[in-house]
């Protein structure tokens, strides 16, 4: 396969953010890398129902939707997924009895394929090579890591209570090379993808991140797979870093707020100190008196 020329291989595609897109829903995000793009929303704190109440934190309920047709074992992994990895940072003790609803769209490469034209004939009701298959395709390594970036802004975006930040970035070796962010057609000839997702935040993950979640396709070494957790650190604090000033830039923020300024203590009046007046010669006299 030929070596990338639009970027390095530890580079990043050009990633894209937006806030607010859904006016029905309490938090909404779109989260893009390059032309993979997902939406996620989330409603909630809402009532939920009896039979899923808990009565000392919220119930989590993700759901993720393909670009058409219905979701398949591939999209039911990815809400276990998700919920393992988002269930740890948010903090459901915080609504209790109530529900946290999450729901992811796919915006960009298509889930299902069709191998033949669809065709409505009786003949094409027994299996033959020519009977039209619908396959569901497994979601990208880079759709993987964009759901859990989108859901994790989602919550943002809600003003839910979370302990940290879950950033996630996809890795691929091709021919050897290792590859961040890969595309469509790298993923296809990779002998190995993964998806890792770091956490930051204080007892999270600091600033420098803990790897909480990891995702792994293919055949690879123990040694490639620490290289690759390595490459993804760096490439998550980046996405991070982004993320921030994205935020900083839609809320006004510049950065750190000035530092007070200090009021001088007010000037002291000068008092002049009057001294006793004499006493009177009659004072005196009557004294002697």
């Amino acid at each position: 396969m030929a070596p990338r020329t639009d970027r390095s291989p530890t580079a990043l595609r050009p990633l894209a953010l937006s806030q607010s897109l859904l006016a029905r829903a309490d938090g909404s995000t779109k989260f893009s890398f390059g032309n993979v793009s997902v939406m996620a929303s989330i409603t909630g704190p809402t009532e939920v129902r009896i039979r899923e109440e808990l009565v000392d934190k919220a119930t989590l309920e993700i759901n993720v939707r393909p670009l058409r047709g219905l979701a398949g074992p591939s999209h039911k992994a990815a809400e276990t997924l998700l919920t393992s990895l988002l269930a740890p940072l948010i903090l459901l003790h915080l609504y209790p009895r109530s529900l946290l609803q999450l729901t992811l769209q796919t915006l960009s490469s298509s889930s299902t394929a069709f191998s033949t034209a669809f065709s409505t004939s009786p003949s094409s009701l027994t299996p033959s090579p020519s009977t039209v298959t619908l396959q569901s395709l497994p979601p990208s390594s880079a759709e993987s890591a964009a759901r859990i970036n989108a859901s994790m802004l989602a919550l943002v975006d809600a003003g839910v209570a979370c302990k940290g930040m879950l950033v996630a970035v996809a890795v691929a070796f091709v021919e050897g090379e290792l590859r961040l962010d890969p595309t469509q057609r790298e993923e296809e000839m990779a002998t190995s993808r993964h998806v890792f997702a770091f956490s930051f935040g204080v007892d999270v993950g600091g600033t420098e991140g803990e790897c909480v979640g990891v995702d792994s396709v293919g055949q690879f070494e123990v040694d490639e797979l620490f290289e690759a957790q390595s490459l993804a650190q760096t490439a998550t604090q980046a996405i991070l870093a982004f993320i921030r000033k994205s935020i900083e830039t839609r809320y006004g923020a510049t950065g750190a707020p000035p530092p007070a300024a200090v009021k001088p203590a007010p000037a002291m009046k000068e008092e002049k100190m009057e001294l006793p007046e004499e006493e009177s010669e009659g004072d005196e006299s009557m004294d002697d008196a």
